[in-house]
């Protein structure tokens, strides 16, 4: 093991804080654009079977089980740059990954056959999966090395977690509220390219920031890891398989509640029961959700000085138990005509949701931190990589398995797929598109602005169908609401009591640990004996 010697630096500032956060805010600009809208879009806009793409999906993020870690062993045996360790990575991956973005939402052409199709899209969501690796591990991974103490690392978390959420606030804002009311009218499929190319262009900005407004200035014991080294890692950190299977379930529950509720609001309300008559009630959703979520972030460091932290992360379990029964039943008592009141009603429901995501979020970016010290502790080495590509791991299996769990639910209900048809000018010419429902190659349609439209295009004889109905039944939403709210409550109780009986690295032990790894590095010679690390004056390393 390599050692090094440097000058005691400043505490965390404000600043590097900042510039750290403004990252998690690219990071998750990008993960929730593609969790809110590339299924909705590869389903209704292109066509593809829900099926087939959430089980496509599920084997892409097998494949990420496998080549995570992979990765993050590449990441932590790389060579240290001038750079630092991480950022030279987090650029490289965030580059990498706006381009896998973009090309996830790029409209093929009708002269592209079905297969084709599924095999680009496919290929493109490998990809970016796989950068998103990239940016995820080093981005986590360098926490410890900007910040040495747990308080420190709540600060700096807290508020990474804090502009991450405000990152999917932002996605559904721009998104639905910007985007595609004001480029829908030159098709849908031009909108989802627009939304693709936006987020990955703020994901490139936003970790630029962090790569050049922070320094790695906490020295961190480094070994170079093989695959044997891995496994052992998983092996003998009994804390990291407690923490890991907690939270995979905890995050699919919340994954299935959030991360596809456009479904809802395409479904249930637009063009099905018209119980939220207005383009922008996503938006009011996640502005009101977000807020819930920003409260826990903002104020959980102040929260941890009142009531001890694992407490807090054992609320966050119930707290989403409690407002997945919320939501479910909230839908049942929703008037047609109180547009309004309805959409408050839903976005004050997902924020009690959002808070308790939120203090979870928190404290289990701290719990990885920790448990990477408790590996060292066990071991003698210290792999952060490694360590943190298992939450970015967690987030893509959690997430798999919700799309599948959506698929099959969405397959279930027998949902409609939207057809964008393009409405022409006397003349022959593109005028704009309009959506509508297809059901048995039919067009149908119960708007009669939209219907005036189609009749009076020649293109549309005999295909489109006028009904004075609302054309998703009761059936459909009670389907959909079960497999979306009611499915996470055993997953959430069940992650419950594995971290309940499992975890134990907090409170004394935890404290042990910490005071046993710093006595090794005292005595290794890697840090003073008031355990500041030394900042510029470098000394050949020595092993």
């Amino acid at each position: 093991m390599a050692y090094e010697r440097h000058k005691t630096v400043k505490p965390l500032s404000v600043g590097e804080i900042a510039s750290y956060s403004m990252g998690s805010l690219g990071r998750e600009f990008s993960n929730n654009c593609v969790n809110a809208f590339f299924l909705v879009y590869l389903c209704i806009y292109q066509g593809l079977n829900p099926m087939i793409m959430t089980a496509a999906f599920v084997i892409a993020k097998i494949w990420d089980a496998i080549n995570d870690p992979i990765l993050a062993a590449i990441v932590n045996n790389a060579k240290k740059s001038r750079f630092g360790r991480y950022r030279p990575w987090i650029f490289f991956g965030a580059v990498l990954n706006a381009i896998s973005l973009i090309a996830m939402f790029i409209p093929l052409g009708e002269g592209v056959s079905q297969p084709a199709r599924y095999c680009f899209y496919i290929a493109m969501y490998v990809l970016w999966g796989m950068s998103f690796t990239l940016v995820d591990v080093p981005f986590w991974s360098m926490l410890p090395a900007i910040a040495n103490s747990t308080e420190e690392r709540n600060k700096a978390s807290s508020m990474a977690k804090l502009i991450g959420g405000l990152g999917g606030f932002l996605v559904g804002m721009v998104g639905t509220s910007l985007i595609l009311p004001n480029f829908s009218k030159q098709g849908m499929t031009k909108a989802y390219m627009m939304i693709g190319a936006t987020a990955g262009a703020i994901m490139i900005v936003f970790l630029l920031i962090t790569v050049l407004f922070n320094k790695e200035k906490y020295p961190i014991p480094h070994s170079n890891v093989s695959l044997k080294t891995v496994i052992d890692i998983f092996k003998t950190n009994d804390q990291l398989g407690a923490y890991a299977i907690s939270l995979v379930l905890y995050s699919t529950g919340v994954n299935i509640a959030l991360s596809q509720i456009l479904y809802l609001y395409i479904y249930c309300y637009e063009g099905g029961a018209n119980l939220i008559n207005s383009a922008y009630s996503y938006t009011l959703f996640w502005v009101v959700a977000c807020t819930g979520q920003g409260i826990a972030m903002f104020f959980y460091n102040q929260i941890t000085k009142k009531i001890p932290r694992q407490k807090i992360y054992e609320f966050s379990f119930w707290g989403c138990v409690i407002s997945y029964i919320l939501m479910f039943f909230i839908f049942f008592f929703l008037k047609e005509g109180n547009y309004f009141l309805n959409a408050v009603l839903i976005a004050l429901s997902g924020a009690f949701l959002m808070l308790a995501s939120g203090m979870n979020q928190i404290g289990s970016t701290v719990m990885i931190a920790d448990i990477t010290d408790y590996g060292e502790y066990k071991t003698g080495k210290r792999a952060d990589s490694i360590m943190f590509s298992v939450q970015t791991l967690i987030t893509k299996i959690s997430t798999a398995i919700a799309m599948l769990i959506l698929g099959i639910g969405i397959s279930v209900a027998g949902l409609p797929t939207i057809s964008e048809l393009p409405i022409t000018n006397p003349d022959g010419t593109y005028s704009h598109s309009v959506n509508v429902f297809t059901q048995d190659g039919k067009y149908m349609i119960n708007s009669e602005e939209i219907w005036e439209e189609i009749s009076g295009d020649s293109q549309y004889d005999g295909k489109a169908e006028f009904v004075e109905k609302n054309l998703i039944s009761q059936r459909s939403l009670t389907v959909l609401r079960v497999f979306m709210f009611l499915i996470p409550i055993p997953l959430c109780i069940t992650a419950f009591v594995i971290y309940k009986k499992k975890y134990r690295l907090y409170g004394r032990m935890y404290d042990d640990v910490k005071e046993e790894i710093d006595r090794r590095r005292i005595e290794n010679g890697f840090v003073t004996d008031t355990l500041q690390p030394v900042a510029d004056e470098n000394i050949r390393k020595e092993d």
